[in-house]
C-alpha cells in the first residue's frame, strides 16, 4: 500500500471553520469517489510546533500501488483542479511506505 502524505494550509482570508468544513464535506466527498481508493483521513492541526511556517492540516489518502494513485486522481483531475483553490493556499505532498511499529484498537468518537 502506499499513502500520499499532504501538509496543506488554508486560502488566504479563510477562517480555520470554513476550511475545516469544506475540506471534512465538498473535498472529502470528491476524494470518496476516487477509484481504487483503500483510506483517507484528515488531520486538523489544533497546535504546531516549531518552524514558522504552520500548517493547518495533514491529509492522507491510500491506494494499492503508486499506478493505481495516478490512475485514479488523471480520472478526476479537473474537478480537484476546481475545488483545491477553493480552500487550500498552499500544499506540500510526499508518498510514503507506512511500517507499523504499535497496533492497538481503534480509537473511541468523541
Amino acid at each position: 500500500m502506499i499513502k500520499r502524505i499532504t501538509l496543506v494550509r488554508r486560502r488566504e482570508g479563510m477562517s480555520k471553520e470554513d476550511f475545516v468544513q469544506h475540506w471534512a464535506t465538498t473535498h472529502a466527498e470528491l476524494a470518496a469517489r476516487l477509484p481504487g481508493i483503500r483510506g483517507c483521513r484528515i488531520n486538523v492541526v489544533q497546535e504546531w510546533v516549531g518552524g514558522d511556517q504552520p500548517w493547518d492540516g495533514i491529509g492522507e489518502i491510500w491506494f494499492d500501488s503508486e499506478e493505481a494513485m495516478a490512475v485514479a486522481f488523471e480520472e478526476l483531475a479537473a474537478e480537484f483542479d476546481v475545488n483545491r483553490p477553493l480552500f487550500i493556499g498552499e500544499a506540500c505532498r510526499t508518498l510514503v511506505d507506512e511500517v507499523i511499529v504499535v497496533t492497538g484498537s481503534e480509537p473511541t468518537k468523541s
